[in-house]
């Protein structure tokens, strides 16, 4: 299973880091210092690649490193990208103390890009939904999704879902039967929702002890 998880983690390999470059560079001479803030979030997105396959992080530390990944791709996408983070049901407690595999949620979300925001002309809104129920986490992401082939059949981008089986497969070797990933396409809009058992990070339940307990 961990030779597995380690193989999985490493076709994790974001399309964005060529043409985040290029973005940078464009910035180096006009802006330069949007252009180092850019590389600086551009280094921890790499530091992070570079971690081993069965690392755990929490959630808030992913969602950060999801907003340091799309400041990189405004860049690049301008008014175009549109996010909006929602949250129901989920405390600040919650997200600070969650346990997520590393780069759960990053790829679901460049995923969102890549499909739904670089073939637009338009602005085109990703919504990225958070919620804790039945101590379970629960991540909606939705974009635009234009639901047909050049044949007018409803097919998704073969990329699309290689991408989405490779979290699938990480989900069930760590949760079993308990880490879900599902898709759905509806007006005009594909959804991605990932589900799985709310655990605390080791450092913070090992925090929460009461003092005196082993």
């Amino acid at each position: 299973m961990e030779a597995r998880l380690q193989a999985l983690q490493a076709r994790i390999r974001p399309h964005f880091l060529f043409n985040s470059l290029n973005a940078v560079l464009s910035l180096i001479r006009n802006e330069p210092r949007r252009a180092e803030a850019a590389l600086e979030d551009l280094a921890d997105l790499i530091r992070v690649l570079m971690r081993d396959g069965r690392a755990m992080t929490t959630l808030e530390k992913e969602i950060r490193l999801c907003r340091q990944y799309l400041s990189i791709e405004k860049i690049r996408l301008g008014e175009r990208l549109k996010v909006q983070w929602e949250r129901a049901g989920i405390s600040d407690e919650v997200i600070f103390r969650a346990q997520i595999p590393t780069l759960l949620l990053q790829p679901l979300i460049e995923n969102a890009v890549h499909y739904g925001v670089e073939p637009s002309t338009e602005p085109a809104l990703i919504r990225i939904q958070l919620s804790h129920t039945l101590e379970r986490i629960e991540i909606v992401i939705t974009n635009p999704y234009n639901p047909y082939s050049g044949k007018g059949v409803a097919a998704l981008p073969e990329g699309n879902q290689m991408a989405l089986e490779n979290i699938r497969e990480r989900l069930a070797l760590l949760y079993d039967v308990e880490g879900q990933l599902t898709t759905a396409t509806s007006l005009g809009q594909f959804e991605v929702r990932a589900s799985f058992p709310y655990v605390k990070s080791k450092v913070e339940a090992a925090l929460a002890k009461p003092q005196g307990s082993r």
